[in-house]
C-alpha cells in the first residue's frame, strides 16, 4: 500500500440550476385567477377560521374545504410581527439597503401573511399594531410565477407591498391571530 496515490479533488467551477414547472392544483389555479384579478379569496373552515391562501382542508379540524367556503379578505391589515434586514452581498443579491418584512393579519383572515416587504414608511415607524394596505401592482405588471404546490410564491408578483394607511394602532386583542 505505498503506492497508495492522493486523489484529486474535481471541481466544477460554474453554477449550476435546475429548472422545472409543475401544473398548480385546480384550488390554487383559482386562487391565482383570482390574485390576477385583485381579489384575495380565502377558505372559511368549520372551525370558523379563514385560511389565505386555502388549502382545501380547515387546519384545525381538517374538514375539507371548496368553493363553497370562499371569503373575500380585505386588502387593508395589521402588522403582527416585522424584522428590518440589512442586506448580506453574495451572488444574485438584489438589495443593497435595508428592508422590512412583516406578517400581515388581513382584516377577515384568522392568520398573517409573512414576508411582506412594508413601503412608503421609515422603518422606525414600523410597529406591531401598525393598520397599512396593500399596494397593488397595475394590472399589466401582475404575474403569479412562483406560486406553486409546494407553497412557494405568493403576494409579491401581485403587491408591491404594504403601506401605512393612518388609521389608529389596532387594539392589542386584533394584533395576534387564532
Amino acid at each position: 500500500m505505498a503506492d497508495d496515490k492522493k486523489k484529486e479533488d474535481k471541481k466544477m467551477g460554474h453554477l449550476v440550476s435546475l429548472h422545472y414547472a409543475e401544473e398548480l392544483n385546480p384550488l390554487l389555479v383559482r386562487f391565482a385567477e383570482q390574485l390576477l384579478d385583485g381579489r384575495l379569496v380565502g377558505h372559511r373552515g368549520s372551525s370558523g377560521q379563514v385560511y389565505m391562501p386555502p388549502k382545501g382542508y380547515d387546519v384545525m379540524t381538517l374538514d375539507p374545504t371548496t368553493e363553497a367556503d370562499e371569503v373575500e379578505l380585505s386588502d387593508h391589515g395589521t402588522v403582527s410581527g416585522y424584522t428590518i434586514i440589512t442586506p448580506v452581498q453574495y451572488y444574485g443579491q438584489q438589495e443593497t439597503k435595508p428592508f422590512v418584512y412583516a406578517s400581515v393579519l388581513l382584516d377577515g383572515g384568522s392568520m398573517p401573511v409573512g414576508g411582506q416587504d412594508i413601503i412608503n414608511c421609515e422603518h422606525a415607524d414600523v410597529r406591531v399594531g401598525l393598520r397599512v394596505r396593500a399596494v397593488w401592482k397595475p394590472q399589466e405588471e401582475r404575474s403569479v410565477e412562483g406560486l406553486s404546490n409546494r407553497g412557494w410564491g405568493g403576494l409579491d408578483g401581485v403587491i408591491i407591498g404594504f403601506e401605512p394607511t393612518g388609521e389608529p394602532d389596532a387594539p392589542e386583542k386584533v394584533r395576534g391571530f387564532l
